[in-house]
């Protein structure tokens, strides 16, 4: 793209913006008037239920926030619990489980003798129309942990089909009433993985945890912190909405500037509609749950550097691919796109690590048409950038924390409704090394989302010693076997290898290189110094290879010398990584020009204004032309 095009559009996104907030800024004070009296009958009303709440029930510890009442706002055919399981390498019994469990989290205090994890003895209840933390009666940890049985036998697993098998029965299974909603149940494993092991070798510890209790990433940063021995120390990074340049002053600013687009957002989720054989049917409620084979994440890092995307567009790539090849396999309309929800954490920087539910929910088109795998990738990538830099993430939080927490619960979850979404994908980073919990090794482990009022589908994606494995979670409404499940992960993971084959191999006319699918625009959009970070985890190993995007994005001097160094390891590694050698060695002199150039200081500017500019708004208007 030539630096006029480059030019155009940005001062084009700039008058789209400007134009955006000013029209939104009038709407939201046109409607004050009228909104405001309606807030504040509905928190006098709330305050007058929680007062007689606390009044009938002795056992209420508190409210529940925004997001926590959100979740709890579930069904009986999509309840939001989220299964886990991890495999370890050995015999364990369940009192061992029951006691480290109690030892490391239950039972934990701080110096003023409270509980640190207080909501595993607690129980998430909607109480005439809000949702209120209680106290469980009699809490015990052996009512929570409990053997695998069928009827009054144990039932040990013969298989990994075996065990993902018995996860399904369980996914969308109610807790027992009156306590707090997890539990974990332990049972002997006869074979995993290579059929070389020996019989009975294995043990599969399954989890399931309802989603009021934390996020993803708390609760990855619990076990990693508390169960695993030795403790690593602390959850890998991940992304978060960082500080903006300015302080307090400008963070409101951001604030203020992301309610002008309150009106647009609203307008989307009206307007917005997929319509395909995985949308639109009433959930039953009964699941199946289905994961890939490990795909190295080596593999996927040097795409990343070779490409200039990241290790998530990667694996949605192969995602939308086998959505593709299901719509085409069912026989019907095969849709252009699907709707996903993306959660984007909101966690401020150095906020202590607690069990919370500290994201914001906003939505990404996945296209879903006959397209090259490179093509794909180019969309994805796009459109994830424009995410990044969406003012929807801050407008979203607020509005799904204000609707949970003062709208009666049977008109929240109405209101909450995912209208339009086909499915939702996670992606988290996970331990880069083999860990241990209960006192063996983990050989693996695996997460599934829970499906979410009419979105039946949930796609999770968990990177664990150096390989990523992708998880479904799917309805039978929308799916109407285990076969079929797990026929989409099959094909996920044989896309994905598609897509690293296609990047690895050389481009005619451009030597031994990859081609590089991002443009120079597009590279620099991926600076989030004022914006947010995406969600689900990019892998970004700052210790490791840099991308392209990285590079060019700063003139700081430090990533210079990062590139010096693994030019070094390059050099000494077999011809077989020549070409990424000769790679590095170009972004070498690029970036050596950028550090003594100061003319580039104007159009960095530019670039990173218009994109600020770049919001989910435009996404639509992005994807049709695009589309052309």
């Amino acid at each position: 793209m030539g630096k006029t095009s480059v030019g155009v559009q940005t001062a084009w996104w700039w008058v789209v913006s400007v134009v955006q907030s000013l029209v939104g800024t009038l709407i939201v004070l046109a409607l004050m008037p009228l909104v405001l009296p309606i807030l504040l009958l509905l928190w006098l009303w709330r305050n007058l239920v929680l007062a007689a709440v606390w009044a009938e029930y002795g056992r209420v510890a508190r409210v529940a926030s925004g997001m926590e009442a959100l979740f709890a706002l579930d069904s009986s055919g999509a309840r939001a619990v989220i299964s886990g399981v991890a495999v370890l390498r050995g015999r364990v019994g369940v009192d061992t489980v029951r006691k480290v469990l109690a030892e490391r989290l239950m039972d934990v205090r701080d110096e003023k003798g409270q509980l640190v994890h207080p909501k595993f003895r607690q129980l998430v209840e909607r109480k005439y129309g809000v949702v209120v933390w209680m106290w469980e009666e009699n809490f015990s940890v052996e009512s929570h942990v409990h053997q695998l049985r069928a009827g009054l036998q144990p039932c040990p697993l013969q298989d990994e089909e075996d065990l993902v098998h018995v996860m399904s029965k369980r996914a969308n299974h109610p807790f027992v009433r009156g306590q707090a909603k997890w539990e974990v149940l332990v049972a002997p494993l006869r074979t995993f993985g290579s059929p070389e092991d020996d019989e009975w070798s294995h043990t599969a510890v399954m989890v399931r945890l309802h989603h009021a209790l934390g996020d993803g990433r708390s609760m990855v940063g619990l076990i990693v912190t508390a169960l695993v021995d030795p403790p690593l120390g602390g959850p890998r990074p991940s992304p978060t909405i960082q500080r903006p340049i300015g302080g307090r002053f400008a963070r409101s600013a951001r604030f203020l500037w992301s309610l002008t687009h309150l009106p647009w957002v609203v307008v989307r989720v009206l307007v917005r509609g997929d319509s395909s054989v995985l949308h639109g049917a009433r959930l039953q409620g009964e699941k199946f749950l289905a994961w890939s084979p490990p795909v190295p994440l080596d593999a996927m890092k040097r795409a990343r550097v070779l490409a200039g995307v990241s290790v998530n567009d990667i694996l949605l790539t192969g995602l939308a691919a086998a959505l593709h090849k299901h719509f085409r396999m069912e026989g019907g309309t095969v849709p252009s796109q699907v709707m996903t929800v993306i959660p984007v954490d909101v966690t401020a920087p150095g906020t202590p690590l607690s069990l919370a539910n500290r994201i914001s929910l906003c939505t990404v088109p996945l296209p879903t048409s006959e397209m090259s795998s490179l093509s794909r990738l180019q969309q994805i990538h796009h459109r994830i950038n424009i995410l990044k830099t969406s003012p929807d993430v801050m407008v979203n939080y607020f509005a799904l924390d204000l609707i949970s927490n003062l709208l009666p619960a049977p008109f929240a979850r109405r209101a909450l409704n995912t209208h339009g979404v086909t499915m939702v994908s996670s992606n988290m980073p996970g331990p880069k090394e083999t860990i241990r919990l209960f006192g063996q090794p983990v050989d693996d482990i695996m997460f599934w989302i829970p499906n979410k009022s009419r979105t039946g589908l949930g796609v999770s994606m968990l990177s664990y010693r150096g390989k990523v494995r992708c998880a479904l979670n799917v309805d039978s409404a929308l799916v109407h076997n285990a076969e079929f499940a797990q026929e989409i992960m099959d094909n996920m993971s044989a896309e994905v290898e598609n897509v690293l084959a296609e990047l690895a191999s050389p481009v005619e006319g451009a030597g031994d290189h990859c081609q590089v699918l991002v443009e120079e625009s597009d590279q620099q959009s991926v600076i989030t110094e004022h914006a947010v970070n995406y969600s689900t985890d990019e892998y970004d190993d700052r210790s490791g290879m840099k991308t392209s995007s990285d590079l060019r994005d700063s003139s700081d001097t430090r990533k210079f010398l990062d590139l010096e160094d693994t030019a070094i390891c390059l050099e000494n590694e077999s011809s077989e990584n020549h070409h990424l050698l000769e790679d590095f060695q170009n972004e070498r002199l690029e970036i050596q020009t950028i550090v003594k150039s100061e003319s580039n200081l104007s159009r960095f500017c530019g670039e990173k204004g218009a994109r600020f500019a770049l919001s989910d708004t435009n996404l639509k208007g992005v994807t049709c032309s695009q589309e052309r």
